[in-house]
């Protein structure tokens, strides 16, 4: 990394300490080791004096955007926006030179130590200027391949216009009970983005800048950079692991899903022993919850569907408000905070009703001392579970702004998500919504749990793979292992092995296939290593949980581990609060055994959750004579 001038002063400054040092003089050792200690606490102290600046910016920023009436901000909020992005990436290339210098090893405050190697390394951050808004100007183009109105299927907008792919495309592939619409769409998205190769060659140069932010960190490999924070070995040989750990339970979904496509989509060929059409799949993924999907559940008839609930969340909690209040107890219980009526009143705030788009989300502001809330005004189930999640974020929140600048956030990507997730699922059970008066018994019937499991795996075991596919490729990229002339078979190479999907016809290494999901992981906010790591760790958090509570006791009809909730449970409680108070003081693996007594991921929680589901997946298949596994055909040819 090139360092700025205060970087260079303090290098100087810290070679002449090192000059003066005398060895074997255990004085000298002791006080050149203050020296350093003082100096490297005046430079984080200078940065957090920096880092208040920018939270009251923020602060501003949430006040002015929901006051009541018209904003007084008008027009500015993009550009107050704008000014605390600019401002905090300034603040971290500056703090992160200057902190590239200072002999770690040397310090004895451990916490001191942490903030020094943590914050020392960046990922895009770490470019320069002119790089850096380079990089942000290729996340908007891929945001835009996503979000943009880019597509004509016909190639006719004369009657509509074009469509987008998040939600437009999305929602119309999910309505469709025909192949053709599902193909039509796959294929024109893809053409639309990639004219001119122009998807191809915007990732190409994203590459060449994650590649370029690692060399300033020193890394030869450039996963290093990317898997900074997870600060392991081959993360992704972990990853793998775990994936394979749960791939005999993935297997026989996907084998019970390949014969349902071959029933609903002859034109599709899909062969008994095949993989499954990729647009087909991505069908699948989007009606996971959808009432009029074409695969069957378990038990289909109309008496063993799952009671709907909206009308009677109506009734019970009226408003978002007081599912807000009801999120937030459900913490309280656990002996976490309560929040006050202030926090209501000053830093709650509801969004407008054109704000957020048809599945908007709640967002959480941090800018310490306060943490504040703008919620969807939405009144549904799934915005229910959505916002234990986020009351889930905003503890945390409160509980991390005791700590110093640089360890208030969470030990590695996604861990604070898991921690999230780990508390939706407890949410979304019958004990749960029989608590809040919702259902009118503690258990559904064994057809409507299993019928909910199957839902629930076709959320969470059709998608973890793809995480990692997506996250796969990339990194194999960064690192030189996938070349230019191969991005797309290597991709349907991946698809193949981990997931049994494969492409709708044949294909070559001139086509540029991805995802419209890997485009939004390529952000490291919101990356599929993140995704990935939120489920594996979320479904191990709320087994631990879920065990320390005994509202899960492992061969007990009675307390299974997918109608958990350990609601009031404040043995479940303090562990949460435990790992919450810690922030990224400390690995995140010492962090996650407080939970698990774990220190490695796993896919036992996944394979626990679902133990009835794979359990009736076996002997389906076996009924129906189909064999799990896949012999996907060479679709891709790299000539």
């Amino acid at each position: 990394m090139r360092l700025p001038r205060k970087g260079i002063q303090l290098l100087l400054f810290l070679l002449f300490l090192v000059g003066e040092l005398t060895l074997g003089d255990s004085s000298q050792v002791s006080n050149h080791t203050t020296d350093y200690e003082q100096t490297t606490k005046q430079i984080l102290d200078k940065a957090t004096a920096r880092m208040r600046t920018i939270w009251d910016l923020k602060r501003r920023i949430f006040l002015q955007l929901t006051a009541k009436g018209k904003s007084p901000l008008g027009g500015q909020a993009l550009n107050g926006k704008q000014e605390v992005e600019s401002e905090t990436y300034r603040l971290q290339y500056e703090l992160a030179a200057n902190l590239s210098v200072v002999p770690v090893a040397e310090l004895n405050d451990p916490l001191l130590r942490r903030r020094v190697q943590r914050m020392a390394k960046l990922q895009l951050q770490g470019l320069r200027p002119k790089d850096y808004e380079q990089a942000k100007d290729l996340l908007r183009q891929t945001h835009n391949f996503v979000s943009g109105a880019l597509v004509c299927p016909l190639e006719d907008c004369s009657a509509r216009g074009p469509m987008s792919m998040d939600q437009q495309i999305v929602a119309k592939n999910r309505r469709t009970k025909l192949y053709d619409d599902l193909l039509i769409n796959w294929y024109a998205w893809r053409k639309a983005i990639n004219e001119k190769e122009t998807a191809k060659s915007t990732f190409i140069d994203f590459v060449r800048l994650l590649r370029i932010a690692a060399t300033y960190n020193g890394h030869v490999t450039p996963s290093r950079t990317w898997y900074h924070h997870f600060d392991t070995e081959n993360f992704q040989a972990e990853m793998e692991a775990v994936l394979w750990e749960i791939m005999p339970l993935y297997r026989e979904l996907h084998a019970y899903l390949r014969h349902e496509v071959r029933i609903a989509y002859p034109k599709a060929d899909t062969k008994s022993d095949g993989a499954i059409p990729a647009p087909v799949m991505d069908q699948i993924l989007s009606q996971d919850w959808y009432p009029h999907q074409f695969f069957r559940t378990p038990h289909p008839s109309k008496q063993h569907q799952l009671p709907s609930v909206h009308r009677r969340l109506e009734e019970v909690l009226v408003t978002p408000v007081k599912i807000n209040r009801k999120a937030a107890e459900f913490f309280e219980s656990l002996g976490l905070n309560h929040m006050s009526d202030n926090f209501y009143e000053k830093w709650s705030r509801r969004m407008k009703d054109d704000e957020g788009g048809p599945d908007c989300k709640s967002q959480v502001y941090y800018f310490p001392p306060d943490v504040a809330l703008r919620y969807c005004p939405k009144l549904d189930y799934k915005k229910m579970m959505q916002m234990h999640g986020t009351m889930a974020e905003l503890q945390y929140n409160i509980y991390k702004r005791q700590l110093p600048f640089g360890l208030d956030t969470e030990p590695c990507p996604g861990f604070g998500a898991a921690m999230a997730e780990t508390v939706i699922l407890a949410s979304g059970t019958a004990r749960h919504l029989f608590r809040l008066h919702i259902l009118l018994n503690d258990s559904l019937s064994e057809e409507q749990s299993l019928n909910r499991l199957f839902r629930m795996g076709v959320h969470t075991l059709i998608a973890v793979p793809q995480y990692f596919i997506n996250d796969k490729f990339l990194v194999d990229v960064m690192d030189g292992r996938i070349g230019v002339k191969d991005y797309n078979c290597a991709y349907w190479h991946l698809q193949d092995k981990f997931a049994g999907v494969q492409p709708p016809s044949q294909r070559n290494n001139r086509d540029f296939d991805l995802d419209f999901k890997f485009y939004r992981g390529m952000n490291p906010e919101t990356s599929n290593t993140k995704k990935f790591m939120a489920e594996i760790l979320g479904f191990q958090f709320y087994r631990s949980l879920c065990l320390a509570s005994g509202q899960y006791k492992p061969g007990d009809p009675d307390f299974p581990l997918h109608n958990c909730d350990f609601y009031d449970s404040k043995e479940a409680g303090k562990k949460m609060r435990d790992m919450m108070q810690l922030g990224a003081t400390k690995h995140w693996r010492d962090v996650m055994e407080i939970a698990t007594g774990e220190r490695k991921l796993s896919g036992r929680g996944i394979l626990e959750y679902f133990a009835p589901l794979f359990t009736w997946l076996k002997e389906r298949n076996k009924q129906l004579d189909i064999e799990p596994g896949w012999d996907a055909d060479e679709l891709c040819r790299k000539d």
